[in-house]
């Protein structure tokens, strides 16, 4: 069956986040999560690690907010639902078209008269997932900007920050995390960006799906580092996460 949707899916909200995608790493690690980039479910995230493999599942990178500058002009990428039912940033209505090239896949946003795309994939036998933005058209300049969102728990469970401080420090390209004084730790790191530190809890995420199921529907993550930069340049490759 071939995926390919364009905006009468992307576009509708109940459609795009009713649809879902994942990506493996061969050692029990996945990154998944719905067509809008709402998070609906406690195993949606961008780097769901096999510490002991293939056990011991653990999410380390829930998601990427998303915005763009584009000449004068600002558009979110991102969406989120918050836990009272507020919608915050709409960036589905900005996804132009979704595809699977072979099993990767592949988002084309328009901005303005650009076009933005992004994929996500997994390195086969290691606990690391690479997403990769490429501008494939436009005529003014571009400024992409990631907020990374982190946790580290049981991917079956849910994170309520509660003052929980983690070890954030910057390195090459990127930044370090120590969740705590006995995990392991994890990089996010890009090849073309200025990156920026920062630890700044975002509470409330809503997640409809496990609402559904009957279980909490309510989870913490922490903005642990922002990227910025052009990605017209040689393409954006953030976040090279690994553990």
């Amino acid at each position: 069956m071939k995926i390919d949707f364009g905006r009468e899916i992307c576009g509708n909200l109940d459609a795009a986040e009713g649809r879902e995608w994942l990506v493996t790493n061969g050692i029990g690690g996945f990154a998944s999560g719905t067509i809008a980039g709402l998070l609906t479910r406690r195993y949606h995230g961008l780097l769901v690690a096999a510490l002991k493999p293939p056990q011991q599942r653990t999410l380390l990178l829930a998601k990427l907010n998303e915005s763009v500058r584009y000449g004068e002009d600002y558009f979110p990428l991102t969406t989120d639902r918050w836990q009272d039912g507020i919608l915050g940033a709409q960036g589905y209505r900005h996804i132009e078209r979704f595809f699977l090239e072979g099993t990767v896949p592949v988002w084309q946003f328009a901005v303005g008269d650009a076009l933005i795309e992004k994929r996500i994939w997994m390195q086969q036998g290691t606990n690391t997932t690479y997403i990769y933005y490429q501008v494939r058209r436009s005529t003014q300049p571009i400024m992409l900007t990631l907020k990374a969102m982190v946790n580290y728990r049981d991917y079956h469970q849910e994170t309520q920050a509660n003052g929980w401080r983690m070890g954030i420090e910057s390195v090459g390209q990127g930044v370090s995390v120590s969740a705590f004084p006995e995990a392991v730790p994890f990089y996010l790191l890009c090849r073309s960006a200025k990156v920026t530190a920062m630890h700044d809890w975002y509470y409330g995420f809503d997640l409809a799906a496990e609402r559904r199921r009957g279980l909490n529907d309510r989870e913490d993550h922490l903005h642990a580092a922002t990227f910025s930069g052009d990605p017209a340049r040689r393409g954006f490759a953030d976040s090279h996460c690994q553990h």
